[in-house]
């Protein structure tokens, strides 16, 4: 049993995200539901995945490389 399911009836805000990461991810993951709960949270750690996603200094398949790396080394199951 989850300890949290996240915003059940998100407002206008909380569903521009939601289609934003749905249409980018296929689903909406559980953090982003959880952080809906706070709309100001919510902004911010959207701004943060932009611009660490964001082409900048770092190439993309760098960028791949060490999400690979830390998925590996925390032991994430996918």
């Amino acid at each position: 049993m989850l300890r949290s399911e996240g915003v059940q009836n998100p407002g206008l805000i909380d569903r521009f995200f939601f289609s934003f990461v749905k249409r980018r991810l296929g689903r909406v993951p559980l953090g982003m539901r959880i952080r809906a709960f706070d709309r100001k949270y919510l902004r911010y750690a959207a701004r943060l995945d932009m611009y660490a996603a964001g082409e900048g200094v770092v190439p993309f398949h760098l960028k791949e490389l060490a999400q690979l790396k830390v998925a590996l080394m925390v032991g994430c199951p996918f």
